[in-house]
């Protein structure tokens, strides 16, 4: 897999989201998985048949305090765990063969208080990490043969309030952090050489209340937000020169409450936005032209209690979404021409409890789920029609996933 300005499907899903609780390897071989009372990172070998999980030779492998969430590199050669608690990123070299995770000379490095989210610029060059606790974003260059980091100068940059997440949009010329403490969206402009962040003009923007995740459109020309506490979705045009954020007419766009996350599909011709306290999952038609949204015919479409992190299949054809207090995963078929919805056959699935992520393989075979209260995860094979059915031997332990 090369690194480029393109992103494929699973690089879409897996890469723009950002870290999550767990990742699949590019190759599909191997599943890692970050526990955060344990202190340490699960790791499984996929069985390509059947999609069973056999934890890897010297797993759990050790992290720092509290790891909140793991991404990878393009090409699955390197690791990078969030330590919340430790105030650091551990790194990893992967073995190319058994899977087994190996830390780097000079791991764990220093990063600001509470960090949430590493995310890799698309050359694979630079690394970012939001600082919850520090109301910052940590700048990194990445060696390209070890995959160590080195802080850039001017490391910390200033964020607003308590910086949710960052996100990098697809050319890699720009970035953005939601303040979950604020109304405000931070953008910066990357240094195509050195990697700096430089606060763009006007910045921070004005959003709703409590604004967590910042989702870029693929052709990076929108950006989407959603806001907790206001019960809606910010929409912004990103200035392709300045990285500025202008207010697309229409938005906010009403949600169901407490918006939690923005999924676009990777045709980025509709986007769906999971509502925790609505139990809905709300679909909208982008326009591509403006950036405004439409709710889809028969938008918002029921979840279970709680729904967080949906994800798309690699095709594009099914969405799927955790119902965190249900300990269920529901699935849908997305209609190609109106972006609507219909449940799959047999959904919801149930999971382990409270199921907090899913992450499908790039073949589209295998979608995995990690269960935070009973400390598994849940594997299903996923028929042509959406389906889901669990793999022999599912669930399979974890480490403590559970947060104290």
């Amino acid at each position: 897999m090369s690194r480029d300005s393109s992103l494929t499907t699973i690089d879409y899903v897996t890469e723009r989201l950002g870290p999550r609780l767990h990742v699949v390897h590019p190759s599909d071989r191997f599943l890692y998985l970050a526990n955060w009372t344990s202190n340490d990172l699960s790791a499984y070998r996929i069985d390509p048949d059947t999609g069973a999980l056999r934890s890897l030779p010297g797993a759990p492998f050790p992290a720092g305090t509290h790891p909140r969430g793991v991404t990878l590199d393009a090409e699955g050669r390197f690791l990078y765990a969030g330590n919340w608690g430790s105030h650091s990123i551990s790194v990893y070299a992967i073995d190319p063969e058994a899977g087994t995770l190996r830390p780097i000379p000079g791991s764990p490095f220093p990063a600001g208080p509470n960090p949430r989210n590493l995310r890799l610029h698309p050359t694979g060059r630079f690394a970012y990490v939001s600082n919850a606790g520090g109301d910052s974003v940590s700048m990194y260059a990445v060696d390209q043969a070890s995959g160590g980091l080195t802080e850039l100068p001017g490391s910390p940059v200033a964020s607003g309030p308590q910086p949710r997440s960052i996100m990098v949009d697809p050319r890699g010329r720009f970035a953005f952090t939601a303040n979950a403490g604020s109304t405000l969206v931070s953008a910066y402009r990357i240094d195509a050489r050195s990697g700096v962040l430089s606060v763009v003009d006007g910045s921070p923007f004005r959003a709703g209340s409590d604004p967590r995740f910042v989702t870029v459109h693929p052709s990076g020309a929108f950006a989407y937000v959603p806001n907790q506490r206001s019960h809606d979705l910010s929409a912004y045009a990103v200035d392709p020169d300045t990285g500025g954020l202008a207010s697309i007419p229409g938005s906010p766009f009403k949600t169901g409450r407490c918006p939690f996350q923005v999924l676009i599909e990777p045709g980025g011709r509709f986007a769906y936005v999971a509502n925790q306290k609505s139990r809905s999952l709300a679909g909208f038609a982008i326009d591509r032209a403006t950036g405004a949204l439409e709710p889809v015919p028969g938008s918002p479409f029921r979840t279970g209690r709680h729904p967080i992190w949906p994800t798309v299949d690699p095709t594009g054809r099914f969405v799927y979404i955790a119902n965190k207090r249900s300990n269920t995963v529901s699935g849908w078929r997305i209609d190609p021409t109106s972006g609507a919805l219909a449940p799959v056959p047999g959904s919801p699935f149930t999971t382990g409890k409270r199921p907090r992520a899913i992450t499908v393989t790039a073949s589209g075979r295998f979608a995995y789920v990690g269960n935070e209260r009973s400390d598994d995860v849940t594997a299903f094979a996923i028929a042509p029609d959406g389906r889901l059915s669990q793999v022999p031997g599912s669930p399979f332990p974890a480490g403590r996933i559970q947060r104290a």
